[in-house]
């Protein structure tokens, strides 16, 4: 499937949505023609063969009254998906007071993670005049509304409300000079960075799935590269009360924008309504287990987890760590600790179904 397939597909359903009946709907679709939805044949026949089947679905509804005008850019560096959104954002004023403007994504999770974050910075006043829809175009999806497009798009066979959403701010120490970063899925730093910095440079050099196989092996490597030493977590509950304090080997800790999240791929790290996991150093054999338990969400109960509903962590930590927000990665340095993870509420809208 082509990117243009998507955006004339795209408006075939949005020509005969019932939702939002009273506004001029403006749909601008980011993509990134490099994604596996689009690039690899079984995906891309895949998310084809779903979107047939929302067209067909929708030719069945009678035709909308008011205007829907669908603009398809095509992403061409990193940063460039952020800079389009920008852009959006600053011409939709001329569109009226009657308008409503969505922004689809169709990459993966940096197109929606930069995208996302220009979302962050409309004024309240305009952020009822926005929403985000994140297409399930990549090869994780993790954080996408819904994992094929049935799901993603098929909500606009029917009457839509927005719903606000919280993120993740991931706050490095002053000292260090990093601005904060964002996550709207997961942020984390330790071991899931590595495997999340490796996958993301090995999968473009390994065919297909086959990427996999050597980021299972690059793991096995991770404390050749990081030393597991103790790190400090703080945890401030719901209502902003300190609940927990320690200091330990921990393999990885990670705070979602919710509970009941996953990342990776589908593996089911936040099986619950908590919002914070930690694990604790082990050995090879049960980071295996611990690994395999994780991805079917059944780790909670875990000698070496602990999960928390938590308003803010803190994490100190003496030496380089990686950080991942959302499956981007980068490198802490000792001068970026402490840092904070804090759930910002009600941030940015996407549109859900009514009942």
């Amino acid at each position: 499937m082509r990117p243009e397939d998507l955006a004339d597909g795209v408006k075939a359903i949005l020509d005969h949505t019932p939702a939002f009946p009273d506004k001029r709907l403006f749909v601008d679709i980011i993509a990134n023609p490099k994604a596996g939805g689009f690039k690899r044949r079984r995906f891309a026949a895949l998310r084809f063969a779903e979107l047939r089947q929302v067209v067909d679905a929708a030719s069945a509804l009678p035709r909308r009254a008011r205007e829907v005008a669908v603009r398809l850019h095509l992403t061409e560096r990193c940063g460039h998906a952020s800079a389009i959104a920008q852009r959006i954002i600053e011409r939709s004023t001329a569109n009226g007071a009657d308008s409503f403007h969505i922004i689809m994504t169709a990459g993966g999770d940096g197109t929606s993670l930069e995208t996302a974050e220009r979302l962050l910075h409309l004024a309240e006043g305009d952020k009822d005049r926005f929403s985000l829809l994140r297409l399930p175009m990549g090869t994780g999806n993790d954080g996408s509304e819904g994992r094929d497009l049935v799901t993603a798009l098929g909500r606009f066979l029917g009457k839509l409300k927005l719903d606000r959403r919280a993120a993740v701010r991931v706050s490095p120490a002053e000292d260090g000079g990093k601005e904060p970063f964002w996550a709207f899925n997961i942020a984390s730093v330790g071991l899931d960075a590595y495997v999340s910095d490796k996958t993301n440079k090995l999968k473009s050099v390994f065919p297909g799935d086959s990427y996999k196989f050597w980021v299972n092996v690059a793991t096995l490597l991770y404390e050749r590269a990081y030393n597991v030493i103790p790190m400090g977590l703080k945890v401030w509950d719901l209502s902003g009360a300190l609940i927990h304090e320690s200091e330990k080997l921990r393999l990885f800790v990670g705070m979602g924008a919710s509970g009941n999240r996953q990342y990776g791929s589908n593996k089911k790290i936040l099986p619950g309504a908590e919002n914070v996991v930690s694990c604790s150093q082990t050995g090879l054999l049960r980071k295996l287990l611990i690994k395999n338990q994780i991805e079917r969400g059944q780790h909670e109960g875990l000698a070496e987890i602990e999960h928390f509903a938590a308003s803010k962590i803190e994490i100190s930590n003496p030496g380089t760590l990686p950080v991942q927000c959302d499956g981007e990665a980068e490198e802490l340095a000792r001068c970026d600790f402490p840092l904070s993870m804090e759930r910002i509420p009600n941030l940015y809208n996407v549109i859900v179904p009514i009942g």
